[in-house]
């Protein structure tokens, strides 16, 4: 037999062989494809950001349903605000994407000719989302009753939830910071407070002061002055805990030629907060309140007024996840818990829910630790494994995923990515949440490569060497590697 036809023999057995495995020659196709892609990325790794090396990676096809790239994915890190990604996810399936969260209004006495003689309970049943606009609504809805004269208090009732109001994990002394707002069964605009500032009209003047939502639970004490000059000028605003009230407190110097600065403070007491607003915005639709604001439970045998209904979770979910709002996220763990195990709402009766989740996915609670729901606590721990496991569960279930994925910033166009990437274009199809603690830095979410493939991913990066806006610019690089990425091109 000549050479050319024993060759020709070999092609065709091996041809043979290769066919009568199922995938063989598409498995070796895959493994290029996976070789080729790390050759991209493996040499971003080599990285200042990274030289404590307690980082993990991973790209996993949706398409293929396989890993493409992964380095250290079974590590377990502090995902900073990625946690919200398995929050929202476990939340989603178990409320359902329109599930809508109550404000009752109850009395205590008869409703005659539109005076209510007795007292007038408001009761949160958790709504993450109660802010301005909704809070008149709910007065209005009020005055349509018709409803024109109390005769008795407001009454704030957050019973829906259990009494703690922060989450005891996160460790540290609480502030005035917004992202560190107290939690309640009955809150409004995310408990918390916005100070106006800008200087007064000539220089030695205090400077000038307005507080939104105006309100008599906030009363102002201005110690700050005007100045000519802008050396060591700094206002300082705080806000001071006065039993029954804050104080808002504003200290230093203020430019004479300043602009017109914005300040975002929490508050400390969500209920009699919530209830006081709510008094104001009845007087100002035409209902006279002749009580006081405090906090009690519906009595039992109370009528029922009217029940005002939050946004959909599907666009609640929005906002907690594109701007990262902890409050929110902590807001509906713990309504989910009501809603399972009846209330009070807590934040272990949430951490069990998403352990029933996780498990779900394959993964048992000693396998990661979950604290909270908005990845404050620096005692969460997850892989990136577990984080592309959950994106690619929430992918296979299209009963949830369009509201899943819609509820991601987008990159260079909205939410906490607006500004990275923006001169890419190929980035608009990246889908991701961000995540920040100092020395933290996390982006999980998805994309689509340069020929289509659909990919879920996870960076997690701790111990880091480098600011956290490096840590984001390198991110910013594997990924425009990943979106540029052709699997069958050199």
């Amino acid at each position: 037999m000549s050479i050319s036809l024993r060759i020709a023999g070999w092609v065709f057995v091996i041809a043979m062989v290769a066919g009568s495995v199922p995938g063989a020659a598409s498995a070796f196709s895959q493994n290029a494809v996976a070789k080729k892609f790390a050759a991209k990325l493996e040499p971003l790794l080599n990285n200042v950001c990274l030289k404590a090396g307690n980082y993990g990676v991973e790209f996993f096809s949706l398409d293929h349903n396989r890993i493409l790239f992964e380095k250290n994915s079974a590590r377990l890190l502090t995902p900073a605000s990625n946690m919200k990604l398995a929050t929202t996810a476990m939340v989603l399936k178990e409320l359902g994407t329109n599930y809508r969260f109550q404000t009752r209004l109850y009395s205590s006495g008869k409703l005659v000719d539109g005076v209510l003689k007795g007292d007038l309970y408001i009761k949160g049943f958790g709504d993450p989302k109660l802010v301005s606009e909704q809070m008149w609504l709910l007065a209005n809805a009020a005055s349509n009753l018709p409803l024109r004269r109390v005769e008795g208090d407001v009454v704030a009732d957050d019973s829906f939830f259990d009494s703690e109001s922060r989450i005891k994990s996160w460790n540290r002394e609480f502030g005035s910071e917004p992202y560190n707002a107290p939690l309640g069964a009955l809150s409004f605009n995310f408990n918390t407070v916005t100070v106006y500032a800008w200087p007064g009209a000539r220089a030695g003047e205090k400077p000038k002061a307005r507080i939104d939502p105006g309100t008599d639970y906030i009363q102002v004490t201005n110690g700050a002055t005007t100045s000519r000059s802008r050396r060591k000028s700094k206002l300082a605003v705080d806000r001071v805990d006065r039993d029954g009230f804050d104080e808002i407190t504003l200290s230093g110097v203020v430019p004479l030629d300043d602009t017109r600065s914005r300040y975002y403070l929490n508050i400390t007491e969500p209920a009699r907060y919530t209830a006081q607003v709510f008094k104001e915005y009845l007087s100002k639709s035409g209902i006279e309140t002749t009580g006081k604001v405090r906090a009690d439970r519906v009595p039992e045998g109370a009528e029922l007024l009217l029940t005002h209904e939050s946004e959909t979770l599907s666009q609640i979910v929005r906002g907690l996840n594109k701007y990262s709002n902890n409050f929110m996220a902590e807001q509906v763990l713990k309504t989910a818990a009501a809603e399972k195990f009846g209330p009070p709402g807590t934040t272990a009766g949430g951490i069990q829910l998403m352990q029933n989740y996780m498990r779900g996915l394959g993964f048992l609670p000693g396998e990661y630790n979950f604290a909270d729901g908005s990845g404050l606590s620096r005692k969460n721990r997850a892989s990136t494994r577990q984080i592309v496991a959950i994106l690619a569960s929430m992918y296979k279930d299209w009963s949830v995923f369009p509201e899943y994925v819609s509820a991601l910033a987008e990159m260079g166009g909205e939410g906490s990515l607006k500004e990275r990437m923006a001169d890419l274009k190929e980035a608009k199809t990246v889908r991701a949440k961000t995540g920040t603690l100092n020395g933290v830095s996390a982006l999980s979410g998805y994309l689509q490569t340069k020929d289509g493939e659909r990919l879920a991913f996870s960076i997690l990066m701790n111990d880091l060497r480098c600011s956290n806006a490096r840590a984001q610019k390198l991110q910013d690089r594997i990924l425009r590697e990943a979106l540029l990425f052709r699997a069958g091109t050199k």
